[in-house]
Order: structure tokens, then C-alpha cells, then sequence
């Protein structure tokens, strides 16, 4: 009888050790995160083209960069360009063992204009920063990049929205 209380820790402490080493890293986390962020300003921005397609100039960024959170943006004959930032956060572990990752990047984001019945394109990619740049988190890791062309995009599913009080079937508050 004395035997099975005695192994409960130790196989307790051996389980403990072995599903740690499965748990993802803080810097894994957060890169994980900073290409979620990425692939969501491209996807934001396929999203504003495809419902105004037609500026070029000035109008295209009014409508692409609505809250002007570009840091630089260049106009060229057939695209206007955009570099953003993004930045992301991650932690693990707890008490003595904590661990925290800061991760930023710049992202150069070419709207490519189209003609005729071709919508134009969306690259989003990551760059070296403008110099002077404040990058949130200080340090980078590689992302991928992404391209799609305009047409090709389709909008997701519209989320409902429901009233306090209201019978909410498709998720909501």
C-alpha cells in the first residue's frame, strides 16, 4: 500500500515534464500571432479594393487607408503602395518561469489597379522598415507573404448581431 502513494508524485512529476515540452514557445506564439496580423491587413485590404475598385491616387488611398495608419505610402502609375506596422505579444508560463516575446515588422502593402474587367491585385510582404520608424516590439521574424487578385476574393461570412434580450441563434452577445 505504501508503494502507490509513494510513485503518485513521481509519475505526477514525470507527466508534468513530458507535456511541457510540447507547449509552444512564447517567441513561437507570438510569431504565430504576427503572421495572423499580416494575413489580416492584407485580408482588410482585398476586402476595402473589392468593394471600391475603381480610385486610383488619392481617392484609392482615402478608401484603402481610411484611419491613415500607413507610415509611408507612394503613388505610382498602375498601384499605390503602403507600409504599415504590426506588432504582436505572447507569454507563458507563470511565477518564476515567465516568459515574454515582443515581436513587430513592417509590412509594404501594393495595391495593384487593374484595368478593363481586372480588378487589380493585393500584395501584402514584409519589408525592412523606413528609417526613423517606430516598431512595436523592436524585434522581427520572418513572415510569409501574401498575393490575391481582387476578383478572386470573397467576403466571409457576415456575423450576426444580436440585442440584449433578443434570441441570438448565430452567435453574438
Amino acid at each position: 500500500m505504501l508503494r502507490l502513494p509513494a510513485r503518485a508524485p513521481l509519475v505526477a512529476l514525470c507527466l508534468a515534464l513530458g507535456l511541457s515540452g510540447c507547449s509552444a514557445s512564447a517567441e513561437e506564439l507570438a510569431t504565430e500571432d504576427l503572421q495572423a496580423r499580416l494575413d489580416g491587413v492584407h485580408g482588410g485590404f482585398l476586402e476595402r479594393r473589392a468593394q471600391d475598385p475603381a480610385p486610383t491616387g488619392e481617392a484609392a488611398q482615402e478608401s484603402l487607408d481610411q484611419y491613415d495608419y500607413s507610415v509611408e505610402t507612394s503613388f505610382h502609375e498602375d498601384s499605390i503602395t503602403f507600409v504599415r506596422t504590426i506588432d504582436a505579444s505572447a507569454f507563458t508560463g507563470g511565477g518564476l518561469s515567465y516568459d515574454q516575446v515582443d515581436l513587430g515588422a513592417c509590412l509594404l502593402v501594393t495595391v495593384a489597379y487593374g484595368s478593363g474587367g481586372d480588378l487589380g491585385s493585393v500584395t501584402t510582404e514584409p519589408v525592412t522598415c523606413p528609417a526613423g520608424t517606430d516598431l512595436p516590439g523592436g524585434r522581427t521574424v520572418e513572415l510569409e507573404s501574401r498575393s490575391a487578385d481582387v476578383e478572386e476574393w470573397e467576403p466571409g461570412p457576415s456575423r450576426a448581431v444580436c440585442m440584449s434580450g433578443e434570441l441570438c441563434t448565430e452567435g453574438g452577445g
